[in-house]
């Protein structure tokens, strides 16, 4: 059956505006609840394959290829998600605006939901696009922290709006509900996680970070608290903070830490200071566009995340789109419902973001050509 195509708009290219935070130099590593209490922790020990030599190559095929005559041709897409239940594919475009809908077995293209501007069913420089669990609901957020969630039929469900700061992710629940990731800069300068529904926006943050230095994310437009985001199918939000540590965070539904995965024998992942210096200048320069002063020497962090995106399987499983690959290739770990590491592929693209679902690997990834497509590889052991 066709998605509904009303909210269809002429293809007149719509610049993403590039935003951009102070970066506080303080680091939280063992997290923190928004009640400001120590976070309980549970250390998780290495499976057999921790220690594997390599990873495995793993072969990918073009879902949605990245060609410039497609109909449509993709021109920004940002982010990804995947609707097992219904068989969609939901691709957040950027020029123009929309939420492009594709089946996902073959690719095929089956219409666009929502268009630029701020009424119902409109987006203002969309960020992020997420599937409830179960499916049936997808839920896009724009940077003001706006929700707009459409039934997978493509009627429009609802609309709410999301605290204070500048919206940056939105990961699924559980049964309707969203994580909604907002940066609130200074004097605060924290990252903070609520949760949404079709008609209700918790004001009080389920976690709430105490100074987790921003930094850059691959594939994205703007300067972050470097938080990775999922949720597990039972509703625990999945975070991955920066620091010299490869670490995700499991945080209950109290809103304290009551997991930590990680990844003792990878080696951090340090900052030249040319690299520092660099992050610095493109800071000076986005705030000049703003028409603003930057501050003084921007404290950046000296080590990048481990983790570029997280994702969370139906069967619980964590994956993680690590930062370790080169220019032309990327790097996944993933780890079991219980949290031990349980392997590495490696995939021949350049790839920002994923999705996983109970047998399959969705990338949003560049060609050899630079141009933008979604690849599809089977899950190992499936």
């Amino acid at each position: 059956m066709k998605v509904a195509s009303g909210h269809r708009l002429t293809r007149a290219g719509v610049a993403v505006v590039l935003m951009a935070a102070t970066l506080s130099p303080v680091a939280c590593r063992d997290g923190t609840s928004e009640r400001g209490g120590r976070a309980r922790r549970s250390e998780v020990g290495r499976g057999e394959n921790a220690d594997a030599v390599a990873p495995r190559h793993l072969e990918a095929r073009w879902l949605v290829a990245p060609e410039v005559s497609g109909d449509p041709p993709l021109a920004a897409p940002l982010a990804l998600a995947v609707d097992e239940y219904n068989g969609r594919l939901y691709l957040l475009e950027t020029q123009p605006p929309e939420l492009r809908v594709y089946d996902l077995e073959n690719g095929a293209y089956l219409g666009a939901l929502g268009r630029a501007g701020d009424g119902p069913g409109e987006y203002r420089r969309p960020i992020g696009v997420a599937v409830e669990t179960g499916g049936g609901l997808a839920a896009v957020l724009s940077m003001s922290g706006r929700v707009t969630f459409w039934r997978a039929d493509g009627g429009l469900a609802g609309t709410v709006r999301v605290g204070f700061g500048l919206a940056t992710d939105i990961v699924a629940a559980r049964a309707d509900s969203f994580y909604v990731k907002s940066d609130v800069f200074p004097p605060a300068d924290v990252a903070e996680f609520r949760v949404v529904a079709v008609d209700t926006a918790l004001e009080r943050p389920r976690f709430r970070d105490l100074g987790v230095p921003g930094t850059e994310e691959p594939g994205r437009p703007y300067k972050n608290h470097s938080y990775a985001v999922a949720a597990t199918p039972a509703g625990d939000l999945l975070l991955a903070p920066p620091g010299p540590e490869y670490t995700i965070l499991r945080v209950g539904a109290d809103g304290d830490v009551i997991q930590q995965i990680g990844r003792p024998e990878v080696a951090s992942l340090s900052r030249s200071e040319e690299e520092i210096e660099a992050i610095r200048e493109r800071v000076r320069h986005a705030f000049a566009a703003m028409g603003r002063a930057a501050p003084l020497d921007t404290p950046v962090p000296k080590y990048r995340s481990h983790v570029a995106r997280l994702a969370a399987a139906p069967d619980a499983s964590t994956w993680a789109l690590t930062q370790r690959g080169d220019s032309g290739a990327a790097i996944i770990d993933w780890f079991d419902a219980d949290g031990v590491y349980s392997g590495s592929v490696v995939v021949d693209l350049r790839v920002s973001e994923l999705a996983v679902s109970s047998t399959d690997i969705y990338l949003l990834a560049r060609s050899t050509f630079d141009l933008p497509g979604v690849a599809v590889a089977g899950r190992p052991g499936r």
